[in-house]
C-alpha cells in the first residue's frame, strides 16, 4: 500500500518521536511511504514532486491547520487516495469533518468532539528507543518542566515548586517578546532555562530529574512530555485543571507507557479499515 504522510514542521531535523518511530515500523511491515512536510516548500511544488499515485494520505495536525486545509483541498491525483487525519491540539472539527475516512485521536478527553464520526481510531504513543529509564543516572534537577515558552504552558507555576529547577522550550519566533518576558521571569526567579535540545539529550534530562512538571493549560499541549518522562520511569505531576494531561499520567496499553509499537498497529488498523 502506498501511503503519502504529510505534515508540517518546523524542526524535522529533532524529529523523531513515536508517531516518527511507528511510521519507520509500517515501512517495515510492507507500507510504502512518501513524507511531505508543508514546511519544505510550497503546497504546489511539494505536490508536483509526489505526483503519483497514493492508496492512503495520512495527515498529523490539528483541525483547522495548514495540514487539514490541505487534505480538504486535495490535488486532483490524489481525489481517488483514502484520507486519514492524527488529530495534533484541541481545536474542534469542521462541518467538513466526514471528508476523512478515518480519524486518529490522542486522548478520551477528545473523543467526545468527534464521537460521531463513522471511524475513529486511538493512536497515540512515544519513541521507546529513545525515551527509556537510563541506569544509575545521576539526579541533577529537583523539577524539569518542557514546553514552548509561551503562556498557555504556564512556566510561571514553576516558581511554586522548591529546589533545582529546569524548564526546556522553543522560543516563539512570532511572539518573541512573549517568550522573553517568561524567560526573565523564570531567571529572576532563579530557574534554569534551555531551548530545545534533541530528543536523546532530552531523555538524558529526564531520567537526570526527580520530577517532572507539565503545567500547562488544557489547550497548551504536553501530552507527549508527559508520556515520554513517564517511559524514562520519572514521576509526573501535571494541574489539577487539566483533565487530558491527568489521563496521560495514568494511561497503559499492555501494561505499559503506549509507544511506537502500539501506535503502528494503531495506524495499521485504521488505515486498513478504510478499504
Amino acid at each position: 500500500m502506498k501511503i503519502l504522510f504529510v505534515y508540517d514542521h518546523q524542526y524535522p531535523e529533532i524529529w523523531r518521536d513515536g508517531l516518527w518511530a511507528a511510521l519507520n515500523l509500517l515501512e517495515k511491515q510492507g507500507f510504502e511511504i512518501s513524507r511531505m512536510n508543508l514546511q519544505s516548500n510550497s503546497a504546489e511544488e511539494l505536490t508536483r514532486h509526489y505526483e503519483k499515485k497514493h492508496d492512503f494520505v495520512l495527515g498529523w495536525g490539528a483541525f483547522h491547520s495548514p495540514v487539514d486545509d490541505f487534505l480538504m483541498t486535495l490535488p486532483n491525483f490524489l481525489k481517488d487516495s483514502k484520507i486519514g487525519l492524527c488529530i495534533g491540539g484541541t481545536p474542534p472539527p469542521a462541518s467538513d469533518v466526514d471528508k476523512y475516512d478515518v480519524l486518529f485521536y490522542e486522548t478520551e478527553w477528545y473523543l467526545p468532539q468527534i464521537q460521531h464520526h463513522k471511524n475513529v481510531v486511538r493512536a497515540f504513543g512515544i519513541n521507546s528507543d529513545i525515551y527509556k529509564p537510563i541506569p544509575d543516572a545521576i539526579k541533577i534537577w529537583d523539577w524539569v518542566s518542557v514546553g514552548a515558552f509561551a503562556l498557555w504552558k504556564r512556566q510561571y507555576l514553576l516558581k511554586n515548586k522548591g529546589g533545582y529547577k529546569l524548564s526546556i522550550g522553543e522560543i516563539q519566533k512570532n511572539n518573541l517578546s512573549e517568550s522573553i518576558d517568561i524567560i526573565g521571569d523564570l531567571l529572576l526567579s532563579q530557574i534554569c532555562v534551555s531551548d530545545m535540545i534533541d530528543p536523546e539529550k532530552l531523555a538524558f534530562i529526564y531520567n537526570s530529574a526527580d520530577k517532572v512538571y507539565i503545567p500547562a493549560d488544557i489547550n497548551g499541549g504536553g501530552e507527549r512530555a508527559v508520556l515520554e518522562a513517564r517511559a524514562c520511569g520519572i514521576p509526573v505531576e501535571v494541574e489539577s485543571d487539566n483533565p487530558k494531561l491527568e489521563e496521560l499520567t495514568l494511561w497503559k496499553e499492555k501494561g505499559r507507557v503506549p509507544d511506537q509499537y502500539w501506535y503502528a498497529d494503531q495506524l495499521k488498523k485504521g488505515i486498513e479499515s478504510c478499504f
